[in-house]
């Protein structure tokens, strides 16, 4: 090939490698989603090479493999050069117009600034909105030959993961107590972010200080699923099998979830914690001594409640009884005034006949004490209502005419009291 035409092939060659290098993207990197906007980009690297542009296409890969335009700036030249103006048309239904927040969108003039930036908040970002993306520029180069040049970006997003699912046992025990050596498989689900990692999980047994956790030791113990979608997210479960321990009380567990660069059992991990305890049996105390000294308080407390009751019982009945007797008073002819001496020689008594004129008139009731007890050992031959003690029990045989009678005075208050049917007698 001649010198000449090697040159004109290079010169082409590096000219068309220039303006291949001549178009920008800019897309956001790892965006914190629902926390931190998306930036979209599609600018001419260097403008001195373009003479004149037509339009810029930005655009998305779909599923399929091919882009789908998303919008398009370009120079509206209908009608009179002076009505040409720039345009700017939001394509798909997607609402990518109603959420973009547009900072540059002209094609004319050619300056530094020419070329298509727009956002998305953060409130309006969608898990779809993760992707790769295309930047194409068409237009007019310096040497006036069309030019259709093309870059690609790819936005990504992180979502965090915000929630973890209790941890689950089987086989199953509400109170989580278990026989030593006993196998138990511990189960977890929970979302793993997007990216997704792994779920982690991490214990500490009886003997550890609290809050001294540590990542499980043995990985073949550990058997995780496979990452599902879940919106933004991702899901993930994963399981452990645990053999419970005869050395230590109790063991307890973490799964956790969002745990970046922070050890096991930080403050800031979304986690789910379980604890697994050992069955102890209780310990065995002498049955009989136990028996027997319980026996023996129970059987004291009876007695003595027992004995107690019948002492009360006895008491109360006591003194009820004294005061019953205190309350009957007997009167004697010698509590009436009379000291009791022996009866008098040669004297004459009366004693009236039944059914005689003055006996029915002068027989009154018995005497009775205040509860109403009649006291026949203390009734005389004739018994009278006037001569009556302050309690109103009489005894007439200590009435003053009878005495007057037994000392030989016949004289009585009332006058005579013989009549017709009267007697007298003597005294042996």
């Amino acid at each position: 090939m001649p010198h000449h035409l090697l040159a004109l092939f290079l010169v082409i060659t590096l000219g068309d490698l220039t303006l291949s290098q001549d178009v920008s993207i800019v897309t956001t990197k790892d965006a914190k989603f629902e926390q931190e906007k998306l930036k979209f980009a599609c600018n001419l690297q260097s403008s001195s090479l373009w003479k004149s542009l037509n339009t810029i296409v930005l655009s998305k890969n779909t599923s399929s493999g091919t882009y789908q335009d998303i919008v398009t700036v370009l120079m509206d030249t209908t009608g009179p050069i002076a009505n040409w103006h720039n345009q700017t048309i939001w394509h798909l239904q997607s609402e990518w117009g109603s959420r973009a927040i547009v900072m540059r969108e002209y094609v004319q003039p050619v300056t530094t600034s020419t070329g298509l930036e727009f956002d998305i908040p953060a409130n309006q970002v969608k898990c779809s909105d993760e992707g790769t993306y295309r930047c194409k520029i068409t237009g007019i180069s310096t040497s006036n030959k069309n030019l259709d040049k093309e870059k690609t970006d790819t936005a990504t997003l992180t979502v965090e993961p915000n929630r973890i699912n209790q941890i689950t046992q089987n086989p199953p025990q509400p109170e989580g107590i278990y026989n030593a050596h006993e196998v138990v498989t511990l189960s977890c689900n929970g979302e793993v972010g997007n990216p997704a990692k792994d779920l982690r999980w991490c214990y500490r047994n009886g003997n550890n200080p609290s809050g001294s956790f540590q990542g499980w030791l043995d990985n073949s113990d550990i058997v995780n699923g496979g990452f599902v979608p879940f919106g933004c997210q991702k899901t993930q479960t994963s399981t452990l099998r645990y053999n419970v321990s005869a050395e230590y009380p109790y063991t307890e567990f973490k799964c956790e979830t969002a745990y970046e660069n922070f050890p096991c059992g930080h403050s800031s991990i979304i986690s789910s914690n379980i604890t697994i305890f050992r069955y102890t049996a209780p310990a065995v105390n002498n049955p009989q001594s136990d028996d027997t000294a319980n026996g023996g308080k129970i059987a004291g407390a009876v007695i003595g409640s027992f004995v107690g009751i019948i002492l009360i019982v006895v008491l109360v009945y006591f003194f009820a009884f004294r005061k019953k007797n205190e309350g009957e008073t007997y009167r004697t002819k010698e509590e009436n005034g009379r000291t009791g001496s022996a009866p008098i020689d040669n004297t004459v008594y009366s004693v009236p006949e039944k059914g005689g004129r003055h006996g029915d008139r002068d027989r009154l009731p018995r005497d009775r004490s205040p509860k109403h007890y009649e006291n026949r050992g203390l009734d005389e031959p004739q018994t009278r209502g006037y001569n009556s003690d302050p309690r109103g029990r009489s005894n007439p045989g200590m009435d003053r005419s009878f005495d007057d009678v037994r000392d030989g005075n016949m004289k009585s208050s009332r006058g005579p009291m013989m009549g017709s049917n009267a007697s007298f007698g003597s005294a042996v």
